[in-house]
């Protein structure tokens, strides 16, 4: 299972770094979910999947966007 997130700084080295790449990853995760929400491939947590779903979003504890697969859709 892969789990995208919008939190990661571990490649950078230095705070103003961090904080680009920390932005640049939150917004590339909005845009793969808006994208996933736009074809019908995703849902959110708590909704009933259709057959077309393929991933379901969430928020985690810090209140960041997560995507889970469900599945492939063949």
């Amino acid at each position: 299972m892969h789990i995208m997130s919008a939190n990661s700084d571990e490649d950078a080295t230095n705070p103003e770094e961090a904080g680009q790449s920390e932005d640049a990853e939150r917004r590339a995760t909005e845009k793969f979910i808006g994208d996933l929400l736009a074809r019908g491939e995703a849902v959110f947590e708590g909704e009933e999947p259709t057959p077309r779903t393929t991933h379901v979003v969430g928020r985690g504890d810090d209140g960041r966007l997560t995507v889970r697969r469900l599945r492939f859709f063949h």
